[in-house]
């Protein structure tokens, strides 16, 4: 049961909504915003800041030892870095104090928005790790996922950030997209590797409704073959492994100890808070935890944050049921640590096995593992891990 308490850490995270482009796939709040001003910028950084202080008086978090900060978007590498100096330092300054090794402040950022001054402006503005988003290293693959950069731009903006002092990078790549062979992705995560990134993301293309990539291929037979995204994902889980990196859940890879702090609260379910557009948040009390998403319209966002100090949409608390099975969906995915099972009893009574009798027959099939009452998922499981999950349910 979800306890308040001093000493437990919190999470921010800060949602920038804006892109230069929406890519067709995209289903995230962001809006096209390729000349952003000035105002523009400093009017949602007030925003952000006001909603993080109100959030903070009403919950009672001042206190809690700051763990994580992450920029994400949209792209937040559009703001300058003054604007990110600032919203770095008012979000450190909120907080009694940091976790002992200091926050792990990251900001996600596409290749085409940032430059070596750019970057090293972002560093000095403090933060600690940058996350890329490369999708490909094939210029035919970014153009069907509507990228605005090229792959000779992707690998000279890791180099960048390198100059620019950054030894904490991640790199994102995409499978399964429209015309894409498991040769063009070989390529791809073979020349992710040359580059030598503390941390890699590959994700699964879904296609989401209401995006472009939903109308166009919804009801068509243009993906890749069901098997060669398998092999896609397989090929990688092999080729990371044999270059030394941890599988440490579904879609993340890092070197040794080089693991994402923040996304990692997700999995977990600890506390963090989310400011901006669209931007959810979880608190683990009281009971069973409860969750709160803001508006999807940046001008109601502005507007309702300026008047009253938030512009929540919607909010919902946890039932036992319901928490029980969001942390064994989102504690399976951490591929080496799963499901711990005195954990799990300590904070709802039972055992895994107790609560999920199916996974029971899972591990039968080979899909789920267990030693004593710890469950994971397998190599097998991994992949199949959508329909693992369902049958969960």
């Amino acid at each position: 049961m979800g306890v308040q308490g001093e000493e437990r850490t919190i999470g921010v995270y800060l949602h920038i909504p804006f892109c230069l482009r929406k890519c067709p796939y995209c289903d995230f709040k962001s809006v096209a915003k390729p000349g952003l001003t000035e105002a523009e910028e400093g009017a949602y950084a007030d925003a952000l800041i006001k909603e993080l202080s109100s959030v903070i008086e009403r919950e009672g978090l001042s206190q809690r030892p700051l763990e994580t900060v992450y920029f994400g978007g949209g792209t937040p590498a559009l703001l300058s870095p003054s604007v990110i100096k600032r919203l770095v330092g008012s979000v450190r300054g909120a907080f009694a104090g940091c976790c002992p090794k200091g926050p792990e402040i990251t900001m996600e950022a596409n290749p085409d928005t940032v430059s070596v001054e750019r970057l090293k402006g972002f560093y000095e503005a403090g933060v600690t790790r940058i996350s890329i988003g490369v999708q490909s290293l094939n210029d035919r693959i970014l153009a069907t996922l509507g990228r605005t950069h090229t792959a000779g731009r992707a690998v000279e903006a890791f180099k960048e950030a390198r100059e620019a002092g950054f030894d904490n990078i991640g790199l994102d790549l995409m499978f399964g997209v429209p015309g894409q062979s498991v040769e063009d992705w070989e390529e791809s995560v073979a020349g992710l590797l040359k580059l030598g990134p503390e941390h890699i993301s590959l994700y699964g293309l879904t296609l989401e409704e209401g995006t472009e990539f939903f109308k166009l291929y919804k009801d068509t037979k243009r993906l890749p073959h069901e098997d060669d995204v398998t092999e896609m994902y397989e090929l990688a889980v092999r080729t990371l492994k044999d270059a030394g990196y941890v599988h440490y859940e579904i879609s993340n890879w890092a070197r040794p100890g080089m693991e994402a702090v923040h996304n990692s609260r997700y999995w977990r379910i600890e506390d963090y808070i989310g400011c901006g557009v669209g931007a959810h948040s979880f608190l683990s009390f009281p009971e069973w935890g409860r969750r709160w998403w803001n508006t999807p319209s940046l001008e109601e966002y502005i507007e309702g944050v300026s008047v009253k100090g938030s512009a929540i949409k919607g909010d919902e608390s946890l039932a036992r049921n319901e928490s029980m099975l969001e942390s064994m969906v989102l504690g399976l995915r951490m591929l080496e640590r799963g499901i711990r099972g005195d954990c799990f009893r300590e904070r709802f009574g039972t055992y895994p096995k107790e609560a999920f009798p199916a996974s029971l027959a899972l591990i039968g099939e080979g899909l789920m593992a267990s030693k004593g009452e710890d469950l994971t998922l397998t190599r097998k499981g991994a992949v199949l891990s959508d329909s693992v999950f369902l049958r969960m349910l």
